[in-house]
């Protein structure tokens, strides 16, 4: 019975209407209101990444050109973090394994710089003549998508770090990863380096990281980036809690 009002407050007309000409339309409202795949956020996330990949598709296909699929690839990489973050909060505290809970924790900060990552590749766009609109959607999609996915596991992680810590620790950890990741995004678009770096060639990472902290364009980025994230999280936890106290 919720159901049917929730269709109802969207398109009464609709839900109403007798013609079989609405019908699809009642159908699919009622399709959409019943899945889960639109009534979550990792539903619509998913939509949206898809959406994505299409217009890579369909770029590569008009201009038959493979000028943009990186951007799967890095989309894919956006999602990581996102995905550690809900495997984590799947765990019951009571039980969880304090190891267990910091490697989540520890993979999920290695990860995590690839969803804002996402958003300097609208860089792209000075390096060639972008081809009419299709291009600047992609790389907006991509950097938006990437965003999104960034705050939510912020979100996620967040929520994890105040089960097990203080309200004040749990903001001085999310501030600080906001702030690794504003120098890991430096460290992966100007020095290029990759997160599976740190497994790989920890050493030579860790030397190059040390040396690049002083770098005055190391020191603007990281500051530019945490403080977009940070104004942005801000703005997405408040506006959730005045949702809440609200109704």
């Amino acid at each position: 019975m919720k159901r049917n009002l929730k269709i109802k407050m969207i398109l009464p007309a609709l839900t109403e209407a007798e013609s079989p000409f609405w019908r699809p339309i009642k159908y699919t409202l009622a399709f959409m209101n019943r899945s889960k795949l639109f009534t979550h956020p990792m539903g619509w996330l998913a939509i949206l990444s898809g959406f994505c990949l299409l217009a890579t598709t369909y770029r590569s296909i008009s201009q038959s050109s493979l000028v943009y699929l990186f951007l799967n690839w890095n989309l894919f990489l956006a999602w990581i973090p996102l995905l550690i973050a809900k495997h984590w909060a799947r765990r019951p505290i009571a039980h969880a394994n304090k190891m267990i809970c910091a490697l989540l924790f520890f993979g999920w900060l290695l990860f995590f710089p690839n969803a804002p990552y996402l958003i300097t590749d609208l860089k792209h766009l000075n390096n060639r003549l972008p081809h009419e609109w299709i291009d600047p959607l992609i790389l907006f999609s991509f950097a938006l998508t990437g965003f999104i996915l960034g705050l939510y596991s912020l979100k996620v992680i967040h929520r994890q770090l105040k089960k097990v810590v203080s309200i004040t620790n749990s903001w001085f950890i999310i501030i600080s990863s906001m702030i690794l990741s504003g120098f890991g995004i430096y460290l992966g678009r100007v020095q290029r380096w990759n997160s599976w770096d740190l497994a790989t060639k920890p050493m030579t990472l860790l030397l190059d990281a040390m040396h690049q902290v002083t770098n005055p364009l190391a020191i603007q980025m990281t500051i530019a980036y945490s403080s977009l994230m940070l104004l942005a999280y801000l703005l997405v936890h408040h506006s959730l809690s005045y949702a809440q106290n609200h109704k």
